[in-house]
């Protein structure tokens, strides 16, 4: 072969396609390489020249094949782990463990969506609309697929869809508009405790206690199931039973008499229930309410009845009992309001209760109990 020749195949060397050459390109290789060798077959005066220049191009055309067929092979290995190791990842939506201090927050996150959107403080812009005064909700919750947006980060997307459809809202010049006044829930969903949690592949069912009402030890117990849909999220509607809460109910302050003022300051100082002695079941309920807003537990327990058959914990008890972060000044007087207004009503020898109407939920009842030494003490839990 002579160096026009090698320059001729070398140059196609150099002109390769990189890093895989197409198949045609392998052909014109080989046959360039063979018509050669066929060629300088002919002309034996020159074979013996020639070996050593085709050895040499025999070797790096060698070298070349198996560097292109080693880079493919290596290119579908690495494909072929690259597809392994997707099928045997796990899915991101893979629930992940529910236990009770999880089911506790969820619960709680719950509540607050909810209730962040039925409370929602709004625009300053309200109307009237059939006689009612309304206000429209925030930018945030300005429409229903808003709303229902935010909710689905706690509920299923059928359960925030029917949240939004109970919630008293209008549509009023194309926004959301709700009720202008404030709602609570007798229930403490924020304090609830879960009790008992039952998960099956990507659902749950979740037992919690959730206390009634502000200050009382009763707690009602429900079930209510989860699903997990990129997290656990509640399935159900939730019976918040929001109430409404009349702006003038948080207006009344409690206010002693003389006598009761005088008896307070000396039982403040020394918790003895004789101190109490001579007053009327009104009066008791009253200091009673005072010493709930002065957070004085220790003269709360002591106007427990000690009747033996209606104590319902010890004192020992009552100190370890966590308080409620939730009851607040403004929540004991909206419950009490009205108490100092009401009628003492005895209905055995040894059981009465107040009734009194509080203006936001009617009328009330405060439960209390004549001790064996002959004088009227509040019940355990007045309020049920």
């Amino acid at each position: 072969m002579n160096e026009k020749s090698n320059d001729d195949v070398l140059q196609s060397l150099k002109n390769r396609p990189v890093p895989a050459p197409r198949k045609e390109f392998k052909r014109e290789l080989k046959s360039k390489l063979f018509n050669e060798m066929n060629s300088q077959e002919k002309s034996a005066k020159k074979w013996g020249k020639l070996v050593p220049n085709l050895m040499a191009v025999a070797f790096i055309l060698a070298g070349i094949f198996l560097t292109i067929e080693l880079i493919g092979v290596g290119r579908d290995s690495q494909n072929a782990s690259q597809e392994q190791d997707a099928m045997v990842a796990p899915a991101s939506n893979e629930p992940t463990e529910l236990n009770e201090p999880t089911a506790d927050k969820l619960m709680v996150a719950a509540y607050n969506r909810y209730d962040s959107i039925l409370n929602d403080k709004g625009t300053a812009e309200t109307f009237e609309y059939k006689g009612e005064r309304y206000r429209f909700m925030s930018e945030e919750f300005d429409s229903r697929d808003k709303v229902i947006h935010f909710l689905v980060e706690s509920f299923t997307l059928d359960a925030a869809k029917q949240l939004a459809e109970d919630l008293p809202f209008i549509v009023y010049k194309g926004k959301l508009a709700q009720p202008d006044v404030s709602y609570e829930t007798s229930y403490q969903w924020s304090n609830t405790t879960a009790i008992k949690v039952r998960t099956s592949e990507s659902m749950s069912d979740v037992t919690y206690e959730i206390p009634v009402s502000e200050g009382s030890r009763e707690v009602n117990v429900q079930r209510f199931r989860l699903i997990y849909d990129n997290g656990w999220k509640f399935s159900v509607v939730m019976p918040f039973s929001f109430r409404e809460v009349k702006k003038e109910t948080s207006e009344w302050n409690l206010s002693l008499t003389s006598e009761e003022e005088s008896v307070y300051q000396v039982f403040s100082q020394d918790p003895k229930e004789e101190h109490l002695h001579g007053l009327s079941p009104i009066s008791i309920a009253k200091l009673y309410v005072q010493a709930s807003l002065d957070e004085r537990h220790d003269l709360v327990y002591e106007m427990y009845t000690d009747r033996p058959d209606y104590i319902r914990w010890t004192k020992e008890e009552d100190e370890k009992f966590p308080r409620a972060d939730r009851v607040t000044k403004e929540s004991i007087l909206r419950v009490f309001k009205g108490i100092d207004n009401g009628e003492f009503i005895q209905t055995s020898d040894m059981d009465g209760y107040i009734k009194y109407d509080n203006g936001g939920e009617g009328d009330m009842g405060f439960q209390m109990v004549k001790d064996e030494d002959g004088y009227w003490n509040v019940g355990f839990m007045p309020i049920q």
